[in-house]
């Protein structure tokens, strides 16, 4: 797996944010004999881009959304294989049906927003997953399964035939502090769906002090989300989806944090901030 953007709500290039990325949410999840496949477009998916082209043959390629808030697509206009290859992208969405996802593509990549170049949206095909089946993609499986976050988003779960691989949750509230039925309800769900998961990519835009000014937005905090990692017995926490405010030497007490949260537990977890460039093997 490997992190192409890292921080959410909007980028933030610069000097503060050299060591975790500036680029908003995109990674590829890789198993040899396939196209790596690509999980949320947004302006780390440029990088990904002129990565492919420069090393990689034209071929058909998947990618999908968690969902369609604009820090997970707008890096899609800029990216390489849309124009250096004759190859077909195949486009998944966890927040809707494929009608719609085919009405906001083409606004996505047409004035004003872009300039038209003649043949790049003929290179994308919408399909279909209208459903929470899992789709077989090769050698990989992927699960949708539901999270809270304004507008609807998915969490999605990459299994193989050996089982779970990793559980990317980038726009995700967990929302400990809501004891009311549903969201308890939905909470033990998702426990359930990600249990066991060897890697867990989780939203940590938050430290706990900020919650409470935030409900309802959609995203978690650091801590919420290493608490769940524990829940869901997973082996390696990776915090996601860092705030555009957070340079990197908060980022790193984060992580120091979540690390003593995880000490106090006697938990094994371990946690890192993804970052930019960031290759982890499972």
């Amino acid at each position: 797996m490997r992190f192409w953007g890292t921080r959410g709500t909007v980028s933030s290039p610069g000097p503060r944010t050299v060591r975790y990325g500036g680029n908003t949410p995109c990674i590829t999840v890789e198993v040899d004999g396939q196209a790596p496949l690509i999980l949320d477009a947004g302006t780390g998916i440029r990088g990904l881009g002129a990565h492919l082209v420069a090393t990689t043959r034209d071929e058909p390629l998947t990618l999908m959304l968690t969902h369609r808030h604009s820090d997970h697509v707008l890096g899609l206009a800029h990216f390489a294989p849309m124009f250096a290859w004759r190859s077909s992208i195949t486009v998944y969405c966890g927040d809707g049906e494929a009608t719609s996802l085919e009405s906001f593509l083409l606004q996505l990549l047409s004035p004003p927003l872009v300039p038209y170049i003649e043949g790049v949206t003929t290179r994308l095909t919408v399909a279909e997953w209208a459903n929470l089946a899992p789709l077989a993609l090769g050698a990989l499986t992927v699960v949708r399964c539901k999270a809270q976050h304004p507008g609807d988003a998915a969490v999605l779960r990459v299994d193989d035939a050996g089982g779970a691989l990793v559980a990317y949750a980038p726009d995700n509230e967990l929302a400990y502090h809501d004891n009311s039925p549903p969201v308890q309800t939905w909470r033990r769900e998702l426990t359930s769906q990600l249990h066991g998961v060897p890697m867990l990519v989780h939203d940590a835009t938050y430290v706990d002090e900020e919650l409470a000014a935030h409900r309802g937005w959609g995203h978690s905090s650091a801590a919420e989300a290493t608490r769940f990692a524990m829940e869901c017995e997973a082996r390696t926490l990776v915090l996601f989806h860092h705030h555009p405010d957070r340079d990197d030497a908060a980022v790193e007490r984060i992580v120091d944090h979540a690390r003593e949260q995880v000490q106090r537990a006697g938990a094994s977890l371990r946690v890192i901030a993804a970052w930019e460039g960031l290759t982890l093997a499972v």
